[in-house]
């Protein structure tokens, strides 16, 4: 065949070759694009998403018996396509940004969760121990006011910067006193008692003003004031005597408590809690000051019981709760609200529990009144 190929073998080599070139091409294929069974090797991954690093720090602050503690959140994240949009408080209200700060109010466990604009959320929660949460035995203390005794059990009492003195009555249940609850001829309704209801069952006291109220102004009002040395405030309506004491706070400027005229739950456990010190104090007419003179504020020696002057006499005391019986009878033909005056004055023997009722838009020159202070 003289060295020539035969057709068949070149068939067969061209074949080969062809073989070879498609392979080379597969090849070629799988190392630049994929692996061959659909996945693709030769793009780069995407950004995994990062979850927020979120700090939380306390800042305790201590003034005198108050301490406050401040929750510092700040939230981080390590990422160039995402960022931090906003922080869930633990009241799940949300605050925009990546940093916060937080007054506790009371001791317990405060979660916060920093939420990124992709979506991503990262929660942490710190413990508040370092309060000293209001009770009985520990007041609380409004902005604004100095202790000028601190012995709870014999008148624990403060004084703001006007010279107006107020004294704690502790209530270690949480439950107010009210001597008349059970009978229908009184009722309670006033907005201020129900408001004073629920801040004893949170803080365990209330305080009562050390004095009957008496005159004093401030940037040319008159404000009710409980201070040593005044002469009582009289000739004033029950009306009236309402309306001055509901703005004696914002006329003394304070900001976190409120003033109000005495009901009945503040007059009847203040005077069970006397009866602790002076046995039947609250039933006898031994201490009062019954001389038919009305002697200035804090004057009688006798009606000086744990800090507290002239509950049982000098001027009788105007309270918010309604003599129901008077209001519906057929001579109160105007329908003229009645109004219970507790307590004796100079010219009437009568001791501290002792109920009275008169129209509340008539005044006499022995009623008096006397401020609250509450949360």
């Amino acid at each position: 065949m003289g060295g020539k190929l035969s057709p068949l073998i070149i068939i067969l080599l061209i074949l080969v070759l062809v073989g070879v070139g498609v392979f080379a091409v597969k090849l070629l294929s799988t190392d630049d694009s994929g692996s061959g069974d659909g996945t693709q090797t030769g793009v780069v991954d995407q950004e995994e998403e990062v979850k927020p690093v979120l700090t939380l720090e306390k800042k305790v602050n201590k003034e005198g018996k108050d301490i406050k503690v401040e929750i510092v959140v700040s939230a981080t994240l390590d990422s160039e396509t995402d960022y931090v949009e906003e922080i869930i408080l633990p009241d799940g209200s949300k605050v925009t940004g990546d940093s916060v700060n937080v007054t506790a109010e009371n001791n317990g466990i405060y979660e916060f969760t920093a939420v990124t604009a992709g979506g991503e959320k990262k929660t942490e929660s710190i413990e508040v121990t370092e309060i000293n949460e209001s009770s009985a035995t520990n007041p609380y203390i409004p902005e604004g006011f100095n202790v000028t005794h601190n012995v709870v059990d014999e008148g624990f009492t403060i004084e703001d910067s006007y010279g107006n003195e107020f004294v704690w009555i502790p209530v270690p249940n949480g439950k107010l006193t009210r001597n008349t609850m059970l009978s229908t001829d009184y009722e309670e309704s006033a907005s201020t008692a129900s408001a004073l209801v629920n801040s004893v069952a949170k803080y365990y006291g209330f305080y009562i003003g050390k004095y009957e109220a008496s005159q004093y102004e401030v940037d040319g009002e008159v404000a009710a004031a409980s201070m040593s040395g005044k002469q009582p405030w009289t000739n004033i309506t029950y009306l009236n005597a309402a309306e001055h004491s509901n703005n004696a706070d914002s006329l003394y400027g304070y900001t976190d408590c409120t003033t109000a005229l005495l009901n009945s739950y503040a007059w009847d456990t203040t005077i069970q809690w006397l009866d602790k010190s002076i046995e039947h104090y609250s039933s006898s007419v031994n201490y009062g000051n019954y001389s038919d003179t009305i002697y200035p504020t804090g004057y009688t020696d006798t009606d000086f019981v744990n800090n507290i002057c002239d509950l049982a006499g000098n001027v009788r005391e105007w309270t918010t709760e309604i003599y129901k019986s008077a209001n519906e009878d057929n001579n109160n033909k105007d329908n003229v609200i009645h109004r219970i005056v507790r307590g004796g004055s100079a010219n009437l023997s009568r001791t501290p529990a002792s109920h009275i009722y008169y129209p509340e838009n008539t005044s006499d020159n022995y009623w008096g009144f006397r401020l609250i202070l509450y949360k």
